[in-house]
């Protein structure tokens, strides 16, 4: 079940073998890549290896054939951390030993566990199940041949620039803004990689690709700037289009409401009883002028698509994302539109109509 909006994001992307299959690609080293038939990624049930309470289901399953028959399919266990955890190579030698135990026949399929570590600072933790024996050195290296050993292909991406992340689409995108999401600037990552979300919307669809937008305005402190929805909205089909549009507007009215009880808990802590007060008219007001503003963009958007039927989602994004003051005079120079090219206009990065 996720947990997290990294969760969510993680799952959403990967669960879908053609995302995870280039990521695999750029990791395996190439002559291990080229034998294995990437292209028919078969994904499994994870809880098959929970039998154990005390046991924890990895993220993700995966099984791939060899491009020659005969061997047995090579299993992936995927995993993701937001931060280090000193356990991940125990973790991963018992879902190996999971996987072993339902094995047929005497010979094990080979089992590799890619770990993506998107934390604020770069994976600092054991990779290799060695590296937790509590004995000398010397002597773990001269029992090497006889210990259990299992090693982790680890991708951190605390250290990796975005122009060298993995995979293609919505996959290298996911990753790309699971490293940002600890840097505040999420948006400007997603900004720079237009081209990837548009890429996303046609392999993963729009629904499915709007959850890489969701997962950038749980994460981030600000809504997007309207010159990024402007770049944005026109990829999408009208109904994911309003979704997206509804859930930046619900995500903006929560940070209002968080914002404002912060400021509120910062009044009361300093004895400043006018803050409730102040806090409580400031929401009033908000709330009110973005009820009448969403009321009138209703009202622009409808009258529009009845005069005009040249009217298009180019036309319904300018529309939708224009300012207050904008909309005002718009409503107010209507009906001396030509033709709804002329909204074009309004989206001067100065803001003047």
């Amino acid at each position: 079940m996720s947990t997290t909006p990294h969760d969510h994001l993680f799952k959403l992307v990967f669960s879908e073998p053609t995302e995870l299959a280039p990521v695999l690609r750029a990791l395996l080293p190439t002559s291990v890549a080229e034998r294995l038939n990437l292209d028919q990624l078969t994904p499994a049930p994870t809880e098959q290896l929970d039998g154990d309470l005390r046991m924890r289901a990895p993220d993700l399953l995966y099984r791939a054939p060899w491009r020659r028959a005969g061997r047995a399919e090579v299993v992936f266990v995927i995993e993701h951390q937001s931060s280090p955890d000193p356990s991940m190579p125990l973790r991963a030698l018992r879902a190996a030993l999971r996987v072993w135990e339902q094995a047929e026949g005497p010979r094990l399929p080979m089992i590799v566990t890619l770990l993506i570590a998107h934390g604020a600072k770069p994976w600092t933790a054991p990779v290799r199940v060695s590296e937790l024996y509590d004995a000398p050195t010397d002597t773990i290296e001269g029992l090497r041949h006889t210990l259990p050993e299992l090693g982790l292909l680890l991708q951190d991406l605390a250290i990796t620039p975005d122009e060298a992340m993995p995979g293609e689409g919505a996959g290298k995108l996911a990753l790309i803004l699971l490293r940002h999401a600890h840097r505040g600037d999420v948006w400007d990552a997603l900004e720079a990689n237009i081209h990837l979300f548009a890429e996303a919307v046609k392999r993963l669809g729009d629904s499915r690709a709007v959850g890489l937008l969701t997962y950038a305005m749980h994460v981030s402190d600000v809504p997007w700037e309207r010159r990024l929805a402007l770049k944005i909205l026109p990829l999408l089909q009208p109904p994911e289009r309003e979704v997206i549009v509804g859930y930046a507007d619900r995500r903006f009215e929560e940070g209002v409401m968080v914002g404002e009880q912060r400021g509120v808990a910062i009044g009361e802590e300093r004895g400043v009883a006018i803050g409730e007060q102040r806090g409580i008219a400031i929401g009033e007001q908000r709330g009110e002028e973005r009820g009448r503003v969403a009321e009138r963009r209703a009202n622009a958007l409808r009258l529009f698509k009845r005069r005009f039927n040249s009217f298009n989602s180019a036309h319904e994004a300018v529309l939708l994302n224009l300012a207050p003051d904008q909309l005002e005079r718009l409503l107010d120079d209507l009906f001396t539109f030509e033709h709804p090219d002329e909204l074009f206009s309004l989206a001067d990065p100065t803001g003047r109509p």
